[in-house]
């Protein structure tokens, strides 16, 4: 017999093995399209062995697409501009794993080293990941079955695949819902993960709201259980207290430490690529003869455009100079598949947003701050979303309408996947919101047994809506197997 937790954690092995068998059939079976994509360039000097080629053999179908920049920094570090936008803690992970794996496996070269590096980490991270999305999602849910069929979908998620390949989806994923997790138990060390996550992605910034909001919430109640009215006078007697005053201290110090990696991060960037007498380290020549060859921009050079602004952050301006990114930009006849293939993660997340604003309406207008007075407790019980997801669910709004304005739209299923709950809690209250009225009884009895099965593969009953959520999770994570390992348009 398994507890849920367990059944997670194994499940979460097991998914990333299948995804691993799969990327390695299409990869061998089906050819790899001449996609114009960056290959990051390949020492001639570098000997490659009979291990290197079945490393290479075996986990090359990783390798796409982004993939190839996470490499190209692990193994060079930040040697062309187009470079910063894929931040350091990923690649600097791979760097520093990459270095016992080759002492002990002596007869590796640095690239296979470097790969496996990756694979490692993000196994590692993906099944941290599913067994802390539980908890954050039996925290927050409050109900074991739900909590489990939520995780269960996270691990089967349609970017599932990003989570597998060379990409920060993983490690990203692990440190956005610890960071979420700890916030909730307001933990005062939260802002640690939370730089951490800062410096995995861009949109890591984001999570340093969960901590602010449940800190400020907590003031609100120990307020509104002194007074029972809202007074001024009262509030301002409040605040000044010693006890308000250190919340108020560790909140600013929460933001201050979480925000400061990136800070850091810029300072970085400028002093490498912007000072040229810092930008004259020792750089191969094959990477001298690449840049050449495909107009890449080195460090040092006078073609890096916001190095002269005033504030110059190297992001924004990198992710507009070679991608076009910026409000509306997408918005073109030929990126309408691309808007096909992002619709469904849109939708739910639309659903999700517009079905609980509709519940709480009521609710809405204190901020999810003050729960007494808004619906009594029978009313809040009888309702499909917890009333707790409040500030979840503003958080997923915010995702989803940047993916809407900015970036390309394709990106928003692993972009949303690996930043937000919501897609797996919406899709997981539905598919529980009828079923399984013993909140013990999270998963079939033959099922609780084996480490591998899971509901869906045993359910007896499926509704119209069960059908759409398998189709969709599984389908997505299927076909992506396929498209991403052979260089084909993907998320």
């Amino acid at each position: 017999m398994y507890e849920p937790r367990q059944k997670i954690f194994w499940f979460a092995i097991v998914s990333r093995t299948i995804v691993l068998i799969l990327q390695f059939i299409f990869n061998v079976l089906c050819p790899n399209h001449l996609a114009d994509a960056f290959r990051s360039p390949i020492d001639s000097s570098e000997q490659v062995s009979l291990y290197d080629n079945i490393v290479t053999f075996l986990f090359s179908g990783l390798t796409r697409w982004d993939g190839q920049y996470f490499l190209h920094i692990a193994k060079y570090g930040y040697t062309y501009e187009n470079c910063l936008v894929f931040y350091p803690l990923y690649p600097m992970l791979i760097r520093m794993v990459a270095i016992p794996i080759r002492r002990i496996l002596f007869v590796l070269n640095v690239h296979s080293s470097v790969l496996i590096a990756a694979v490692i980490i993000n196994i590692i991270c993906f099944v941290k990941s599913a067994v802390i999305f539980y908890d954050l999602s039996k925290a927050v849910l409050k109900k074991t079955n739900v909590a489990y069929k939520a995780a269960v979908l996270y691990c089967i998620n349609p970017a599932t695949i990003f989570f597998s390949a060379v990409y920060s989806e993983s490690l990203f994923a692990y440190l956005t819902y610890y960071s979420m997790l700890r916030s909730i138990k307001l933990d005062p060390y939260v802002s640690f993960p939370i730089g951490l996550s800062i410096l995995t992605r861009s949109n890591g910034i984001v999570n340093i709201g969960f901590p602010v909001y449940f800190e400020l919430k907590k003031l609100f109640y120990n307020y509104t259980e002194k007074n029972e009215q809202f007074v001024w006078k009262k509030l301002c007697q409040f605040i000044f207290k010693t006890t308000t005053l250190k919340s108020l201290c560790l909140m600013c110090n929460t933001v201050i430490i979480s925000i400061a990696p990136f800070i850091l991060l810029q300072i970085f960037n400028y002093i490498i690529f912007c000072i040229p007498s810092s930008s004259q380290t020792f750089i191969s020549e094959h990477i001298v003869n690449y840049s050449k060859l495909n107009n890449l921009v080195l460090p040092g050079s006078d073609k890096i455009e916001w190095c002269y602004l005033k504030i110059p952050i190297a992001y924004s301006n990198i992710q507009k100079k070679y991608w076009n990114v910026g409000f509306l930009n997408y918005y073109e006849i030929k990126q309408i598949p691309n808007f096909i293939l992002a619709f469904p993660i849109l939708y739910i997340m639309t659903m999700c947003i517009r079905e609980y604003f509709i519940e709480y309406k009521k609710y809405l207008y204190v901020l999810g701050f003050i729960i007494d007075g808004v619906e009594n407790n029978t009313q809040i019980k009888a309702k499909k979303y917890p009333i707790e997801m409040f500030v979840f669910i503003i958080h997923g709004l915010f995702l989803t309408v940047f993916c809407i304005l900015f970036v390309h739209i394709q990106v928003s299923t692993r972009l949303i996947s690996s930043a937000s709950p919501l897609i797996c809690w919406y899709c997981a209250l539905s598919m529980c919101y009828t079923s399984y009225n013993d909140d013990n009884a999270y998963d079939e009895e033959e099922n609780v047994s084996s480490k591998w099965k899971v509901f869906f593969f045993t359910q007896k009953r499926y509704t119209l809506k069960d059908k759409l959520i398998l189709f969709y999770f599984l389908g997505y994570a299927f076909l992506g197997c396929f498209m991403f390992s052979n260089f084909l348009p993907w998320t």
